[in-house]
């Protein structure tokens, strides 16, 4: 029998009863396995289980509990696919960097996530391993380009579940899935031991369902690594201000946010202006979202060109239609346009720093609008709130709004380089003041019935 109620509860819960000796970490783990293979045939979050998980830890951190990894980072036992054909086969012979950290802290590892072919899009549909749904409504995209992780997070599959952000690909499923998801500081997790989509927007980050859950994971995770030209030995400043000022657009409705959503942010903001926040709003009509956006894609086929170059050569019938005709379009470009679209992307860090010398946060909603149809046509600001963060470089992390709307959705506050412990601290705080508890969705509930 699935007890539901404690596998909905969040890691830190979690790991607060195997302490008091209420439950073992082995009778959660093996709760854990028999949800997975109860729903993932129906949600797809998982495309490799783990059917062999080593003796729990009682003298370790994470005790032994299970996390689950997006399939473009590395984790020794599994193949790294990046949700691609031409790597269906491929093992790595050690752990990523920030997953031998987590196993080094005593976690186990339950399986290898689905996502979006090559990380380089927001849907998560795949044409190799199949589509991953969202658990709040099965005809719904989960987000992308980690779909797997938000939606087994989400679905109760994972406590914890890792994945990559480019433009948004952490946040963006967390929003879609009403959870919890945060981009860290670029640099302050190392990517080695990933596949990348851009070097330099790529970050790993946690997905959870509450913001403690992500500062415990961050934490552990963090730490400069020699062996990575990206990795940097970054100082965290942990103080939050007693009262910090939030900055918020002045114009939602201009930046292409569905009314339903500026609705929910706007009275979400009540909480915070209780919690003694300063609110102050700040214009970015200015901002050419449209050319930061194409500006990221170029990067990104470009880095995915040269990342699967020798198959993209000789196997490239291997790649979807799909991928392959986004692939395709950098041979339209020159070097020189590559390098114009890192200029632009200059942009981003100009804009975010004139922002933040006016206060400590940008708050704004983390998507413009909520998860939508497979057979919907892909919002093409879909990316432009979450990319900011990316193309700046700084931490930025996703929470559930509060609403009466059956389907969820995410605001984010994006923080100054290195604030992501003060960052993961406020959005902790928001959550303890709230009393916000993460519900499993009703859809899920049917299909334990």
């Amino acid at each position: 029998m699935i007890d539901i109620t404690i596998l909905q509860q969040d890691l830190t819960a979690q790991l607060a009863l195997v302490k008091a000796k209420q439950v073992s970490a082995q009778e959660i783990n093996q709760q854990q396995m028999a949800l997975i293979n109860k729903l993932n045939p129906t949600i797809n979050a998982f495309i490799a289980v783990n059917d062999t998980l080593a003796e729990t830890q009682t003298d370790s951190e994470l005790l032994g509990l299970t996390v689950a990894v997006k399939d473009n980072i590395d984790v020794k036992g599994f193949n790294t696919t990046a949700g691609l054909e031409i790597l269906r086969h491929s093992r790595p012979e050690q752990d990523a960097f920030v997953v031998n950290k987590l196993r080094n802290a005593g976690a186990n590892f339950s399986g290898k996530l689905n996502m979006h072919e090559g990380a380089l899009g927001a849907t998560n549909q795949n044409a190799h391993f199949g589509h991953c749904v969202n658990p709040h409504n099965l005809s719904l995209t989960p987000g992308g380009s980690s779909g797997g992780s938000g939606a087994a997070v989400s679905a109760c599959m994972a406590p914890l579940a890792l994945g990559s952000d480019t433009m948004g690909s952490v946040r963006i499923p967390a929003s879609y899935c009403g959870v919890f998801g945060f981009k860290p500081s670029r640099g302050a997790l190392s990517i080695s031991g990933s596949v990348a989509c851009s070097r330099l927007l790529d970050s790993i980050g946690p997905i959870a369902r509450s913001a403690r859950d992500l500062t415990l994971a961050t934490k552990l995770m963090a730490g400069f690594n020699i062996n990575d030209a990206s990795s940097q030995a970054i100082s965290f400043e942990q103080t939050l201000l007693y009262k910090p000022v939030l900055l918020i657009p002045d114009n939602l409705a201009a930046l292409g946010i569905d009314d339903s959503i500026i609705e929910d942010f706007n009275q979400n903001l009540n909480a915070f202006k209780s919690m003694g926040c300063e609110i102050k709003t700040f214009d970015i009509s200015h901002y050419n979202f449209s050319a930061a956006r194409r500006a990221g894609l170029i990067i990104c086929e470009a880095e995915m060109r040269v990342e699967h170059e020798t198959h993209w050569l000789n196997n490239n019938e291997k790649f979807s239609p799909y991928l392959k005709n986004l692939l395709s379009y950098i041979d339209k470009k020159s070097p020189m346009d590559v390098i114009k679209s890192e200029r632009v992307l200059d942009n981003a860090i100009i804009e975010a720093r004139n922002i933040l010398s006016h206060g400590d946060f940008i708050l704004m909603p983390t998507a413009p609008q909520r998860a939508f149809s497979f057979d919907d046509g892909i919002p093409a600001n879909q990316a432009d709130l979450t990319s900011l963060a990316n193309q700046a470089g700084l931490p930025a992390v996703s929470i559930p709004m509060i609403a009466d709307n059956a389907l969820p959705s995410g605001m984010q506050l994006i923080g100054k380089a290195s604030s992501d412990l003060a960052l993961l601290t406020l959005a902790e705080q928001w959550q303890t003041h709230t009393q916000f508890q993460y519900k499993i969705p009703n859809t899920i509930i049917e299909l334990l019935s």
